[in-house]
């Protein structure tokens, strides 16, 4: 064989090796196949006062039926909207310092609010006037959850303990130990027989609520830094996110971890289940991501928040994501139609 012959045949071997490598490089399908899109009304807090500061949205809350939520951020004050037309219902103001956290008691009737003032404060709703305040706390207060049933409120923050009170009278129940110092995080399972906590330091941990028994110390991929929580609606699993490791899904039975999802630019400092089969997420690349959770990959961005995205909330009714941002409006999300027929399921 000559040595022309030679040259033709290794480069001639070459060149097929090279082809037979290319399927092997990322498909630009894949990337294509994350939908983007923008569609959101924009509520912009804030009033023609001058005094009226528009705030730094920290928390936003959906009472059971989907009408109402409230939103509360640095300015101190508590504002309750309606959630179709997105009018201004009620300006509560009570609080002293930036206000972290609320939530709406089952039946509608109450809202709890608190944050660095270290008060939990009880609203009558839609009779508006605070029915209590709580004095147990030293530090801030990040998190409020209602047990389903309405019977409690758990609330964690700038301490080790997670607090549990009377969900009708405010009357402190009961200290669970949460080792860290610092909760951003407590969520009741959708049955009210579990209640988590987490925080930017240690562990996850799952209490059975009938006896204060420690059911799981959640580790695995995510030690610390958990800034949200948030249970399926079937109580199995459990979302956690939040800087430096990926957002899990946890089994809430076997306390292993089921599914883990790629890691996102920056934090992740809020999280929701949009029905069965479908999480979104949110932080402070200020983008909204909704995850298939069959699958483990994302199927789409939700772009327009200018800061970071602090508080998501879904109501199953009407298939409508609820977000709050540093850039101090809310949005709403209408995801009914957006080709995944779980988002409407309960």
């Amino acid at each position: 064989m000559t040595k022309t012959c030679l040259s033709a045949t290794f480069l001639a071997t070459v060149a097929w090796l090279a082809a037979a490598a290319l399927p092997l490089a990322p498909e630009p399908a894949a990337a294509q196949s994350i939908a983007q899109w923008s569609s959101s009304r924009t509520i912009a807090l804030g009033g023609q006062d001058e005094s009226d500061k528009t705030p730094v949205i920290s928390g936003v809350t959906l009472n059971r039926e989907g009408s109402l939520m409230a939103v509360v951020g640095d300015d101190h004050v508590v504002r309750v909207l309606d959630v179709r037309t997105g009018r201004l219902l009620r300006r509560l103001e009570a609080h002293a310092d930036w206000v972290r956290a609320a939530a709406f008691r089952p039946d509608g009737k109450v809202l709890a609010t608190a944050g660095d003032d270290h008060q939990i404060r009880f609203w009558g709703i839609p009779t508006v006037g605070t029915k209590r305040d709580t004095p147990d706390h030293r530090r801030a207060i990040y998190s409020l959850a209602y047990s389903p049933d309405g019977r409690t409120l758990a609330a964690g923050g700038f301490e080790d303990k997670v607090r549990i009170y009377d969900g009708g009278n405010g009357r402190l129940l009961r200290e669970l130990d949460a080792p860290g110092g610092e909760v951003r995080a407590v969520v009741f399972s959708p049955d009210a027989t579990q209640l988590a906590a987490a925080g930017r330091r240690g562990p996850i941990r799952i209490w059975d609520v009938a006896g204060d028994r420690l059911l799981h110390e959640l580790t695995g991929p995510v030690t610390r830094r958990v800034y949200a929580l948030a249970y399926s609606a079937d109580g199995r699993r459990l979302a956690s996110a939040g800087q430096g490791h990926p957002t899990c899904l946890w089994d809430t039975t076997s306390g292993q971890p089921a599914i883990e999802l790629p890691r996102q630019p920056g934090r992740v400092l809020a999280v929701a289940f949009c029905g069965d089969a479908t999480l979104a997420t949110g932080g402070s690349d200020n983008v909204i991501r909704l995850w298939d959770l069959t699958t483990g990959r994302q199927r789409a961005e939700l772009l327009g928040h200018l800061g970071s995205v602090s508080a998501l909330a879904f109501d199953p009714t009407t298939a409508t994501l609820v977000s709050g941002s540093f850039d101090t409006t809310v949005r709403t999300w209408p995801l009914d139609g957006q080709d995944n027929n779980e988002l409407t399921r309960r």
